[in-house]
């Protein structure tokens, strides 16, 4: 994935701490522009000075840091270290269309809903990022610029045709003289265009959709991924996983109708691919079309290669009882999560129940994993003083599931 080691372990946590979007307003002189210490620059621009973008392209973002004079300032790379210090943070304008991606994943859980009839407030759910909490590197700054490259979609999605500004600001430069006063600093606004091109989009995913399947069947070929290859085989096993996470996350930010249903198609319900954690599980979860993708995905789950695992089963029943109730996961109060209790329930049975038919059918390896979703679920009673399933019902679908996994 382009630059991903770097943007992750150490651009997330020290140098690109992800605001939200919002005004300008620190970091200014009296006539009201943006003013930095004097003789340092600090330059946001894209790859190749690009300016024109397409709605779901991937946008390479750098951050310059320099000094007129070299030796008067430092950069450093964890700030928050440093009494008064914080990474960049970007500000995108018009920011209505503007989704951060760091807070806002799609990932939704069902189960505080579920378990709210019983004693107790419920447990909380969230998700939470890498941080490089122990890089503690100092750049001296020079004439030479000390370059930071990071794919924006990452961070952000841009979710609207426009005009965009961008800028970071922060406080992680440091004089010479005083290493322990972070000072603030402001970079360039950058000004990009977005704009919709549905046949771009066809073509890029036809594009990203053959290199993926290529790679992907490269890959498989040579029985990669069990941690045995020999020292010659390393570097094209990186480079093959590389393509493979490349032209996946091509088709995560698309976010068309067809993309969708392509994700839908390529995810088999694990959570990886090859080494890395699925782009189409997540190009699912941050889709703009979340309502055609409960649907895609109810059926996708009752495929022969499909790995129904107990997270999916809890997310597909979190994503389908939010269609229906939008504000479902607004509201974070026991009263509200007991009224929505029994029809997340009945939504959870009927695709356990979904599950439960589909296992004589589905391949070996995916089945044994079924099984044990379908027996994690069908017993719990949520505080219902009956299971899920009816036990009955719940042993003969397991009865016939097993007979299957033994011949």
């Amino acid at each position: 994935m382009l630059l991903r080691c770097f943007t992750i372990a150490t651009l997330l946590g020290a140098l690109l701490a992800v605001a939200r979007p919002q005004d300008p307003q620190n970091t200014k002189d009296k006539t009201g522009i943006d003013a930095n210490p004097p003789g340092l620059s600090f330059v946001l621009a894209t790859k190749n000075g690009q300016r024109l973008f397409h709605l779901g392209e991937m946008l390479e973002i750098e951050e310059d840091y320099s000094s007129r004079v070299p030796g008067v300032y430092s950069l450093l790379q964890n700030p928050q270290k440093v009494e008064g210090g914080s990474a960049s943070r970007l500000t995108i304008l018009p920011s209505a269309a503007v989704i951060d991606r760091v807070h806002e994943t799609g990932r939704v859980s069902a189960a505080a809903i579920l378990d709210a009839r019983c004693v107790g407030e419920g447990i909380g759910y969230g998700v939470g990022g890498g941080f490089c909490a122990d890089c503690d590197g100092v750049y001296k700054l020079g004439i030479e610029p000390v370059h930071f490259p990071y794919v924006l979609n990452y961070h952000f999605a841009i979710t609207a045709p426009g005009h965009y500004t961008i800028q970071a600001k922060a406080a992680n430069v440091v004089s010479a003289g005083d290493v322990s006063k972070p000072l603030p600093v402001a970079s360039t606004r950058l000004e990009i265009e977005i704009v919709r091109d549905a046949n771009w989009s066809h073509q890029q995913l036809r594009l990203a959709l053959d290199r993926f399947e290529e790679a992907q069947r490269r890959y498989l070929l040579n029985r990669w991924g069990a941690d045995d290859a020999g020292p010659s085989e390393i570097a094209q096993q990186m480079e093959t996983e590389l393509e493979i996470e490349n032209s996946a996350e091509i088709i995560r930010f698309l976010d068309t109708e067809e993309s969708l249903r392509e994700a839908v198609r390529l995810f088999d319900g694990s959570p990886r691919i090859a080494k890395y954690e699925s782009a189409f599980l997540k190009a699912i979860l941050e889709s703009s079309q979340r309502d055609l993708a409960v649907p895609l995905l109810a059926n996708r789950m009752a495929d022969d290669d499909f790995l129904a695992s107990v997270d999916f089963i809890d997310m597909l029943t979190a994503m389908t009882i939010q269609v229906e109730k939008p504000i479902a996961f607004d509201r974070d109060d026991l009263s509200s999560r007991q009224q929505l209790n029994p029809r997340t329930l009945e939504i959870l049975r009927g695709y356990v129940l979904a599950l439960g038919h589909s296992l004589p059918s589905k391949h070996a390896g995916v089945r044994e994993v079924g099984i044990a979703t379908f027996e994690h679920y069908a017993s719990k009673e949520y505080c219902a003083s009956e299971p899920l399933i009816e036990k009955r019902m719940a042993d003969q679908i397991r009865l016939q599931a097993r007979s299957k996994l033994e011949n």
